[in-house]
């Protein structure tokens, strides 16, 4: 009893010591929810105010963009297609199953603020005693023993400093990253499927022109043909009009097999063998109608509209977190051990009161020897979130490059589409007065020669740049984070329903997704209130 008494005094006495002195301030520990280490905020990013071409009347600051951008195309067979991609995207199902992961490793970290152990055990020990040992005496000590017991032992760890909680935290946030991780994954394959298909309907276009190209060229070499078997001209006529036939021709092939490779990617994305997409090879089709003007909102949406940055944000939140868990580990260890359970000697009496039997011996651990090593974890998990808070701040403005990056090719292409269009009706109007003064014999066939071929680059840079601005527009709205918005928040739309996956992926802000508030009522004495890019200073 004086033993229990003498060891009970040193813990009160070990434990009021660091209450007191190893916490740095004992009112900051209650105040923060009885966790050390230092809180997170949010550090700041560099954001433009402004686009660079916030001038220009082909974009539009004043509203924010349709999370469904796509339907700007005016394109059923675009609006269809991105359905089936996104019910059916392989990828996406991955990143769906990475969220079921990341809440059940949530719960798993959740469960261990209750006792960490827990197990219950039953059994018969049979014991049989020598006869020819001193310990034993006739008549007094049995030759066989039964020993019938059945118990439950557990162990808990209490989280006096805040380490499980806050590795509670850190599964909290990683779960949000995950869902990020999701959205940001659909926003890219919903650009990626917009994108094959201009493609291909851009090359469904340039087939076609090339095609007529050949039948105007072919009519061309019939007259050489014709005034060279007449001894009007000469074999070289002849010889100019089937080179440009033949390069014409060998365009066709070309575009086809540029064609069979996009189709090849498109059905990748919708989960299928490489193959034909049957509504986008029953009919060529056309570039679909293209809007004048993009809306694209203020640059400082992006920290809330684009997924990425939104992970990135996260997953230094979760890293945050570490630093506080490693400094716990320099405070002492708490825990709890006990078993309950029932033991007699017959079978028959072991669940008699008098059979009863329990130990409850609370523990505590302290590695005030590895003060050293502990400390530089702390600068480890420090640096690493050091790491991470710059990558997010790039992350911010790589980001606006790309925004930046797809609204000045969106106008800059526009303004060269006019020109190109320009050139091409020109070209055409070259093309019939050269033949008519060839058929009439007012000039050979150099003439001809020379404007067919710039007709068949001139169309097709025509179609090349209205596909370059479709894909432009596309990239601008990738790149503002437009396409998860649109979708439902329930589990079923992310291809989880049938996997055991209950939990709704919540399409909301951060500022509902966060477990914990992200100031503690009173501040971490390391914490520089002052400085935005550095949330902590370590002593």
């Amino acid at each position: 009893m004086e033993f229990n008494s003498i060891q009970f005094r040193l813990f009160s006495f070990a434990l009021a010591a660091v209450l007191l002195s190893g916490c740095g301030s004992l009112r900051y520990w209650w105040n923060n929810d009885r966790m050390v280490g230092p809180n997170y905020r949010k550090p700041e990013a560099y954001v433009a105010e402004v686009w660079n071409d916030v001038d220009s009347v082909r974009i539009d600051t004043s509203c924010e963009i349709d999370s469904c951008w796509w339907y700007v195309f005016n394109d059923p067979d675009l609006n269809l297609l991105i359905e089936q991609v996104k019910s059916q995207n392989l990828s996406l199902k991955v990143a769906c199953q990475r969220i079921r992961e990341a809440r059940h490793l949530r719960n798993i970290a959740a469960a261990n603020l209750f006792p960490q152990s827990q197990s219950a055990s039953s059994g018969i020990a049979h014991t049989q005693n020598s006869q020819n040992t001193d310990t034993f005496m006739p008549g007094f000590t049995p030759l066989t023993l039964n020993d019938w017991g059945i118990g439950f032992d557990a162990s808990w760890e209490l989280d006096l400093w805040g380490r499980i909680r806050r590795s509670v935290y850190a599964a909290d946030a990683q779960v949000c990253e995950r869902v990020h991780d999701y959205n940001y994954a659909l926003i890219s394959i919903i650009a990626d499927t917009a994108s094959l298909y201009i493609q291909i309907r851009s090359i469904d276009e340039r087939i076609e022109l090339a095609r007529r190209n050949v039948v105007i060229q072919e009519g061309s070499l019939d007259i050489a043909q014709k005034r060279f078997n007449e001894g009007r001209t000469d074999k070289l006529d002849v010889a100019q009009a089937e080179s440009n036939l033949a390069t014409t021709r060998s365009l066709i092939p070309q575009l086809e097999l540029a064609r069979r490779q996009s189709l090849n990617a498109l059905c990748v994305l919708l989960g299928l063998p490489p193959g034909e997409v049957p509504y986008l090879s029953e009919q060529p089709g056309i570039i679909p109608d293209i809007p004048p003007q993009i809306m694209v909102g203020i640059p400082a949406n992006l920290l809330c509209r684009r997924p990425d940055i939104r992970a990135a944000e996260r997953q230094m939140f979760a890293q945050f977190q570490q630093i506080g868990i490693a400094e716990a580990d320099m405070y002492p260890t708490l825990g709890i051990n006990g078993n309950l359970g029932y033991n007699a000697t017959r079978l028959s009496d072991v669940f008699e009161s008098a059979s009863f039997n329990g130990t409850i011996a609370p523990g505590f651990n302290w590695n005030i020897l590895n003060y050293g090593r502990l400390r530089e974890s702390i600068c480890v998990e420090e640096a690493r979130f050091q790491q991470i808070m710059y990558d997010y701040q790039n992350a911010v403005l790589d980001a606006q490059r790309e925004v930046e990056d797809g609204i000045v090719e969106f106008i800059k292409k526009s303004e060269q589409y006019k020109f190109d269009l320009a050139a091409a009706k020109a070209n055409e109007e070259s093309v019939e007065l050269a033949i008519a003064s060839f058929k009439e014999g007012k000039s050979d066939f150099s003439r001809v020669f020379v404007v067919q071929s710039s007709l068949v680059q001139a169309q097709d840079l025509v179609v090349s740049t209205k596909a370059c601005i479709a894909l432009a527009l596309i990239q601008t709205y990738r790149s503002l984070g437009g396409g998860w918005g649109c979708c439902c928040t329930d589990a079923s739309d992310c291809n989880c329903a049938n996997s055991g996956f209950s939990s709704d992926i919540e399409i909301v802000p951060d500022s509902q997704l966060d477990r914990i508030q992200e100031e503690a009522p009173d501040s971490d004495p390391r914490v520089d209130d002052d400085s935005a890019m550095v949330p902590f200073e370590q002593n």
